[in-house]
């Protein structure tokens, strides 16, 4: 009794605490590449074959939960994270990190990592429906967590890389996995495998084709990806080197992890009223988080747009997982994720490539006008596309389902 009623806490803090080591490394990794190599350019290779991996890791990672059962995967992909950020010490302390190594243990990482993401993902149906707790507030809380994680690991990692070697810290990050596993394996949800039924190949993919509301995701999933991390990984680095304040960098980043996680918060409130209004309020939030960014002007009105994006963001990110939870069947919850997952890391790198041919100027302001103009052409799209509507409309039945 007393672990189903810490089944959401025991969740959320998991999940959690596996973001903070993943996002901890994000900045950590490329720092010790830098100390070890010197070259900014290895570490550029690094990233992209570690995005590169994460693709087929997603799709495969989908099957996996459906095969073995969902916290399983997840606390298998925490332990293979751990380990393949203990590599790292490891090679260090005995043979000497170098490019290939880096290279291996940074794909190693994504394998692990991603498949982990769509494991806690396809958790919240059966920790809502064991805890009593509405799917609604699962989502709601899980987002938070997300922002918190978002915020702290970036943080933290920079503070410790000042005081601290770089191959320390990147212990704190490996025992942040091992944490998140040991939290995960104490959830009371079935560890169930499926087997049978709908368990071929091409169920999943059919069941997006066949429904409106999955098909809506996918395409948004695919669009945003498009618009976002240009943004994040061109413009804001852009802008703030452009006026001479790379150090703000950080600052605007952590703007916009406050807003999710105001929004997130407000997500649990608003939400269990209406669904479709919290939706269209976070889309308002983000287009117009995204204008005002747009105008790359200082320091203050960019946070500001990175503030209220993050607001908007915090507010309609978690009716994706809401829907998912309740209305996708539990023997292909994980291979839809893992479509809908995979949708936004293939159109990444093809955002940032297309960015990249629109900055060839070097006008960073037409590459803002271009990203407000795509966001709100898929903003548009997912507040008027039937699939959308269907996506924020509740249940027939109760919104605690029964795993």
């Amino acid at each position: 009794m007393n672990r189903i009623r810490l089944a959401v806490p025991l969740y959320i803090g998991g999940a959690s605490l596996s973001l903070f080591g993943n996002s901890a490394i994000t900045i950590v990794l490329p720092w010790l590449v830098l100390a070890t190599t010197g070259s900014l350019s290895s570490a550029g290779l690094i990233a992209a074959a570690a995005g590169i991996a994460a693709v087929p890791a997603t799709f495969a990672g989908g099957r996996l939960v459906d095969r073995f059962g969902a916290r399983n995967v997840a606390v298998v992909s925490d332990l293979g994270s751990a380990t393949a950020v203990l590599g790292l010490i490891v090679v260090s302390s005995t043979v000497g990190l170098s490019v290939p190594w880096f290279v291996v243990l940074g794909v190693a990482g994504a394998v692990f990592d991603v498949p982990g993401m769509t494991a806690r993902q396809a958790m919240l149906a059966d920790v809502a429906s064991i805890s009593g707790t509405s799917v609604t507030t699962v989502a709601g809380f899980f987002q938070t967590g997300f922002s918190l994680a978002f915020l702290a690991g970036p943080a933290l990692a920079g503070l410790l890389l000042s005081v601290l070697d770089p191959i320390d810290v990147v212990a704190v990050t490996a025992a942040s996995s091992a944490a998140a596993a040991v939290l995960t394996a104490l959830v009371p949800v079935m560890g169930q495998a499926f087997t049978t039924g709908t368990a071929g190949s091409g169920s999943a993919l059919d069941l997006i084709r066949a429904t409106p509301a999955l098909r809506a995701m996918l395409i948004f999933a695919f669009l945003a990806s498009l618009v976002t991390p240009p943004m994040i990984g061109l413009l804001l680095p852009g802008h703030f080197n452009a006026i001479g304040e790379p150090g703000q960098l950080g600052l605007a980043m952590s703007a916009f992890a406050v807003g999710a996680l105001a929004g997130s918060a407000l997500f649990v409130v608003l939400a269990a009223r209406s669904r479709r209004a919290t939706f269209v309020t976070g889309m308002a939030a983000m287009t117009a988080g995204i204008w005002l960014f747009a105008q790359l002007h200082g320091f203050w009105i960019v946070a500001a747009g990175m503030l209220v994006m993050g607001l908007g963001s915090g507010l309609f990110g978690p009716i994706w997982n809401v829907y998912v939870a309740e209305q996708v069947p539990a023997d292909v919850r994980g291979r839809v994720l893992g479509w809908l997952n995979m949708g936004g890391l293939v159109a990444g790198p093809m955002g940032l490539g297309l960015m990249s041919v629109v900055l060839v100027g070097g006008d960073l302001g037409l590459g803002a006008v271009v990203m407000g103009v795509g966001w709100t052409a898929v903003a548009a799209y997912a507040l008027l596309s039937p699939g959308a509507r269907e996506l924020t409309e509740p249940p027939p039945h109760s919104a605690r389902v029964d795993g």
